[in-house]
Formats: structure tokens, sequence, C-alpha cells
């Protein structure tokens, strides 16, 4: 029916809902939804939510609509920490945001609750393959961030951020730890005994950013 509808002309209009797979998309997407309502909301605010909701759209659209009716003023960091902070805090990129700015214990501590909580290594590990690889692109960059994006096809706020998250980094170090990375990431998949041991193996060289 439906190709046949598809074939009658000026019949209906069809409007195709690609899927969101970039985290620059659902960015977009969320800041839409407040736009659409009419309500402030920080950069910050919109990165945490796409943090936290990363994998489930319509989870994202529900945290976007249940911040539009209950909260009056501006929505902030603040704002969506209150309301879901045990989903932030678990979150396979608080993690991997706690290693990479070298905070070894807190970065420990994140993932030993995520799992507990029920989190799965493998997308523990994507978190950390998805940062590193855009601190990758951005290292040794010059330029607006503005400019970069379009080169890199990211965000202009992915690249500000990439760039905050090299400090105190080198080249050498960032490719020791993208080694490390590949290698927990095929010991989670199954070619280890102890996925754990090798999550925090890496959590330890990615917290030392790199020296390990």
């Amino acid at each position: 029916m439906l190709e046949a509808v598809r074939a009658a002309a000026g019949v209906a209009e069809e409007v195709v809902c690609t899927e969101l797979k970039r985290d620059s998309d659902k960015y977009e997407f969320a800041s839409a939804e407040f736009r659409a309502a009419g309500k402030r909301v920080s950069p910050g605010a919109i990165r945490a939510l796409v943090s936290a909701f990363s994998d489930d759209l319509a989870e994202l659209s529900s945290a976007c609509a249940q911040l539009i009716s209950d909260a009056s003023e501006e929505i902030t960091e603040v704002t969506v920490e209150r309301y879901y902070a045990g989903r932030v805090e678990t979150n396979a990129f608080a993690v991997a945001d706690s290693a990479i700015g070298g905070s070894y214990g807190d970065a420990l501590a994140l993932l030993r609750h995520a799992l507990a909580s029920g989190a799965d290594p493998v997308p523990i590990v994507a978190a950390f393959a998805m940062k590193l690889r855009t601190m990758a692109k951005v290292l040794g960059t010059r330029g607006g961030s503005g400019q970069l994006a379009g080169q890199l096809g990211m965000a202009p706020w992915q690249v500000d951020r990439a760039r905050r998250d090299l400090s105190g980094w080198t080249g050498e170090g960032l490719g020791r730890s993208i080694q490390v990375l590949a290698e927990t990431d095929e010991s989670v998949k199954g070619a280890g005994r102890d996925p754990v041991f090798a999550l925090e193996h890496m959590i330890s060289v990615i917290s030392s950013r790199g020296t390990l």
C-alpha cells in the first residue's frame, strides 16, 4: 500500500525521517525541541542531555519534553543534573570525560557504578573511542571552531570541547591511548578473559594521558 501511495502523485506528501546517528545531529534535534517550545536552554544543558541519552532518541525527546514542561526559568546543566543525575553520572561519557581529564579515581568510581547499574562494557569503550577519535581529529589544527567544524564534519561545540579535552595531552600520549583502546575493544568483545580488568587498565592509561 505504501508503494501505491508513493506512486500516486499528489495524493500524499512523504516526509523521510532519517536516523540521527551523530551527536551533532542529536544536539540540533534537542535544540530544536526547546526552540519550538520557546524555552531558553544553555549549550551545556543540551550537551549533558545528549550525553546522557545518546543511545535512545525517544528517551532524549521525553527528557526534553519533561524539562520543557517543568522548568520555568532557563534550563542549565544544574537543571539537567537535578532531574537526571543518576543517568548522567553513570553514563559512559561521564566515565570517559573523567579519565580524559586525568581524574583516575573519579573515572574508576564512575566505571564501577556504571557496571553495577547494568552498563555493558562495549558501549563504554565506544564512548571512549568517540572522544579520542574527535581529539585526534582536532589535535594540531588551527583556526576558528566554526571553520574547522565544516572541514572535520563536526559541530563547532565539538571542536571546542575536543580542544579543552586535549589540554595536557601530547600526540604520543594520544597515540598510546588509542592503541590501548583498540586492545580493550578487542578484549571486551570476546578476545579477553576479564573485560572489567581490561576497562580498568584502559582507564589507568588514559587517565595518565598515555604515559603509563
